[in-house]
């Protein structure tokens, strides 16, 4: 607890300097989480700061009266100045919420629900508010919030990042996961979900050497593109060439050739026909899915482009999902037998089309979601990316054993718009083409194509009139990013942004 709320409030100090003037509000439940309140109000004071205490009824547990009485130390209510146990003046522009923590479930009580509402006040006059460990009325497994709960800023998580964080991202604010003396314990993943810190994030993106040639930084043919449809391979294609692949070779229907080489002069177009002859030999990744279509046409095209590179990692995307499910029953094993053994395989579905590719609708419950994607990825021997908020990636073990789930918690509704899953699988399948694992593709790819939209959507200060050309262009510097990440403040662990933004 000492630890918990020291950090949070070197996070308070560090990056609300510019609002402390004006004091700080702290709002104190009557458990843990009102303790670790007690020790960021003491430390507050112990640097200077004016600092309001609320408590909405006293602690009930042995660390919380000691954090309260750490606190009483600096209680300096006869001059006004330090830490004084009072309501707030209402002039603060920083507040600290410590009302309820992870084992909080259901409706909010009384005295913490009026806590709560004084904190959506300050907010709403244009206070920064900061959630210890999560907001209060946050389900932390499940992500539900209760009515009158509290929205963040900034939440200072310990121990874990929680997924109720990831799945109620703009309740939480930016996650700020902060070391609280847990040494070769500390992790930023809760057991269920995995989360892959910068360090880790890095290790898994190839190296191109200085002296490369378009040989060694990978093939890439991307089919797709049915009439109609050549946009869906032109981004794509952009998406590849932005992530380093050294060829992109893509199919497209008819005039589509044409309108490609025009988007894309790096790309080198071919027409559906040429997908029989050699042109289609040497790729090493196939990316087969953006504008294929949903025709007759289309379903030969596709088996056409997975035996004739048998062993090749391929993504499928979007109508080559649709073609796969299309005949219903053990989905699983078409996809298996289609694509035959030893070949790494990536799908990459949105919900309506994973509920497609199972038979079944998609379950509300995140656990549910989450075993149904373990299950479906280990009966297809595919690695499957479901796309969302967070994303989530399930990939099979090589002993049979449950699939691990890992959450992609990057992105902004920047990329809710038509082609953005094109871009994602133009990213993955250059990954797969530089030799990267199946998983790793998936992940870094989700990661990469996230970090740009939040980059992309941080320069307009909003969503509305950004575009994917404008995600495309921020994506040298996202690879850069992941790369190559910053330090990260003293005592931090991980972080991740505001997708709400502060913009």
């Amino acid at each position: 607890m000492l630890a918990a709320g020291t950090r949070s409030a070197e996070v308070i100090l560090r990056d609300g300097a510019h609002r402390l003037a004006s004091g700080v509000a702290v709002f104190a439940g009557p458990g843990n989480n009102g303790g670790d309140a007690y020790v960021v109000a003491a430390q507050l004071a112990r640097a200077g700061v004016r600092v309001r205490v609320l408590a909405t009824e006293p602690p009930r547990t042995d660390d919380a009266r000691r954090a309260l009485a750490i606190a009483r130390q600096f209680d300096h209510a006869a001059t006004g100045r330090g830490l004084t146990f009072d309501a707030p003046s209402g002039r603060e522009q920083l507040v600290v919420d410590g009302l309820l923590g992870t084992g909080h479930r259901g409706a909010l009580r009384d005295g913490i629900a009026d806590g709560a509402a004084l904190i959506a006040a300050a907010r709403a006059r244009g206070a920064m508010v900061v959630a210890l460990d999560v907001p209060t009325g946050l389900d932390a497994t499940t992500g539900d919030v209760a009515a009158g709960g509290v929205s963040a800023h900034i939440t200072t998580t310990y121990g874990t990042i929680k997924r109720g964080l990831l799945v109620a991202r703009p309740v939480a604010g930016r996650i700020v996961l902060v070391d609280i003396g847990l040494g070769p314990h500390a992790t930023i993943s809760d057991g269920a979900w995995h989360l892959g810190d910068a360090a880790s994030v890095a290790e898994r993106v190839p190296a191109l050497a200085w002296n490369a040639h378009k040989g060694v930084r990978g093939y890439l043919a991307l089919v797709g593109g049915a009439t109609g449809m050549a946009g869906a391979i032109v981004l794509a294609s952009r998406a590849a060439l932005a992530s380093g692949v050294g060829l992109a070779h893509a199919w497209v229907q008819g005039q589509g050739v044409f309108a490609l080489q025009q988007s894309v002069p790096q790309a080198i177009a071919h027409a559906w026909s040429a997908a029989r002859d050699t042109n289609t030999q040497g790729a090493h990744a196939l990316a087969i899915g953006p504008g294929l279509g949903r025709s007759a046409d289309s379903m030969e095209l596709l088996r056409t482009a997975l035996d004739a590179h048998p062993g090749v990692p391929v993504v499928l995307d979007a109508d080559a999902l649709w073609l796969v499910a299309q005949d219903g029953g053990d989905v699983a094993d078409r996809l298996r037998r289609w694509c035959g053994a030893g070949r790494a395989v990536v799908c990459t579905p949105h919900p309506g089309e994973f509920a497609r590719l199972t038979g079944v609708g998609m379950p509300t419950d995140w656990s549910a979601r989450a075993d149904a994607l373990a299950d479906f990825a280990a009966s297809a021997g595919a690695t499957v990316l479901l796309k969302g908020t967070p994303t989530l990636i399930a990939s099979p073990t090589a002993d049979g054993t449950p699939a691990r789930i890992t959450a992609v918690p990057r992105g902004t509704a920047v990329l809710a718009t038509g082609g953005s899953g094109d871009m994602l699988t133009g990213i993955i399948g250059t990954l797969l083409a530089q030799g990267v694992a199946a998983a790793d593709a998936a992940f870094l790819g989700a990661t990469v194509h996230g970090h740009a939209a939040e980059r992309a959507t941080a320069a307009a200060r909003g969503t509305r009139g950004v575009t994917l050309d404008d995600v495309l262009h921020a994506m040298p510097r996202a690879w850069h990013d992941v790369a190559s990440p910053v330090a990260l403040g003293p005592g931090v662990l991980a972080e991740y942004s505001d997708v709400a933004g502060p913009w």
